[in-house]
């Protein structure tokens, strides 16, 4: 047998209301203003980072398009890009350390940063896919991971150049980072 509810009284009806347009009350009420959020580090625009970067994303573009042979192109494109990143002037890998912390806070700082490395690993993946297709780099080649190596080592070049107060010598850098791609490493 069921049992039967008792009829609610309009006055507990009215008070359930009452609580119930309370909590709504609470729930839709907008949070009190908090500190405003951290101001973006004073720097160079995005656009000066982009101006500095572009050559460098262009020249390893053309280097990855030329018709030498895959290992050359891959230690032109290798060297060019430590000696922009760990044998160039201080002013410009300031420029990127700051462009990078600044990336935390400001949107257009992140996405020309991230483009501009993306323009990279893309060119030297490329090098090393042909590579790997004509037999010059070992035939199970992540080229996609090499690639990103080489970039990570590029930018801690960058940032021990300003850190450590001057330029990395690339030469050693060169032979090992190749030594990823070659057949038999």
């Amino acid at each position: 047998m069921k049992k039967r509810k008792k009829p609610v009284s309009s006055r507990r009806r009215r008070a359930r209301r009452r609580r119930a347009h309370r909590a709504r009350a609470i729930v839709s009420t907008p949070p009190a203003p908090g500190p405003p959020p951290p101001a973006a580090p004073a720097g160079p625009g995005a656009t000066q980072v982009e101006q500095r970067g572009q050559p460098i994303v262009t020249a390893l573009a053309r280097i990855a398009r030329t018709t030498d042979p895959p290992r050359v192109r891959l230690e032109l494109a290798i060297r060019l890009l430590l000696a922009a990143y760990g044998e160039s002037d201080p002013d410009f890998s300031g420029l990127f350390l700051t462009g990078w912390a600044r990336a935390r806070h400001d949107k257009q700082f992140r996405l020309t940063l991230a483009w501009q490395r993306e323009q990279i690993r893309l060119s030297l993946e490329e090098i090393l896919v042909e590579g790997a297709r004509a037999g010059g780099f070992r035939a199970n080649l992540d080229a996609g991971a090499v690639a990103a190596v080489i970039v990570g080592a590029a930018e801690g070049c960058l940032l021990q150049a300003v850190t450590e107060g001057g330029a990395v010598p690339a030469e050693r850098l060169v032979r090992t980072l190749l030594t990823l791609a070659l057949s038999g490493a």
